[in-house]
């Protein structure tokens, strides 16, 4: 037997990037879950302040078994309880939609508002960049006011099972929110804002987490007084609500 036979050939380079490249896939693989599974299992159940900005102050509560962050946002300004609420009832609009929330394809009032029940439900079509599917939102709307502090509070709830699902979009089934109207005297109410979405399908819910504070500081400080500069809603006055001091 020759030198040459007897001595075995050694792997190419291009097995050995190969069997790098699945070792540093599998490695990979196992890194991102052990992150995801530890992500999830974080959190201190706890509202913790991410800044205050022209007088808003954004918190994020990160609950153990959560993959999201939930929001909180709080502000003062110069509005009726009835002009707020207003924002809410009035608001269910085309013209509306499309000028002042970003993305929106379509609005459909599901049921009108009651003052018996004091609640509505609306399905709200979002775009989202592509490859993402639009997302349609389809909210039950819930209004009390408590006689004896006249704080006004509205659950905002999905209902995704109010109506049959379109085809070529996805339906949110985890949306929780809730406003809280305090009046503070001379004129200015206390307006808080607490969100808890997830936008299902595909989407990279690690961007709600790395940008769940600024657009909540935004839509709070900039698009709300925009929805409420309005003379009709301005005007308003309701039965089932009753102005502070």
């Amino acid at each position: 037997m020759s030198k040459e036979e007897a001595v075995p050939a050694r792997p190419s380079r291009i097995r050995r990037l190969l069997r790098f490249a699945v070792y540093a896939g599998a490695v990979s693989v196992v890194a991102i879950f052990a992150g995801n599974v530890l992500w999830r299992m974080s959190g201190s159940n706890e509202w913790e302040l991410e800044f205050e900005r022209n007088g808003v102050k954004v918190w994020s509560l990160k609950e153990p078994g959560a993959y999201n962050k939930q929001y909180r946002a709080v502000m003062q300004g110069e509005f009726t309880l009835n002009q707020l609420v207003a924002g809410l009832i009035e608001n269910s609009t085309q013209e509306m939609c499309k000028k002042n929330i970003p993305g929106c394809m379509d609005v459909q009032v599901i049921e009108p508002w009651s003052d018996q029940t004091m609640t509505d439900t609306v399905l709200w079509k979002l775009e989202l960049p592509e490859p993402f599917l639009p997302r349609e939102s389809l909210i039950g709307s819930h209004v009390h006011q408590d006689p004896a502090t006249k704080t006004v509070t509205v659950d905002v709830m999905a209902a995704p099972n109010s109506a049959p699902r379109n085809p070529g979009t996805i339906r949110l089934t985890h949306f929780q929110n809730r406003w809280r109207y305090t009046p503070v005297g001379n004129g200015k109410v206390e307006i808080e804002f607490i969100q808890n979405i997830d936008m299902g399908g595909m989407f990279p819910d690690f961007l709600l987490n790395l940008g769940g504070a600024e657009e909540t500081y935004k839509f709070l400080h900039d698009q709300l007084p925009k929805l409420l500069d309005r003379d009709d809603l301005r005007r308003a006055r309701y039965d089932f609500i009753v102005e502070g001091a």
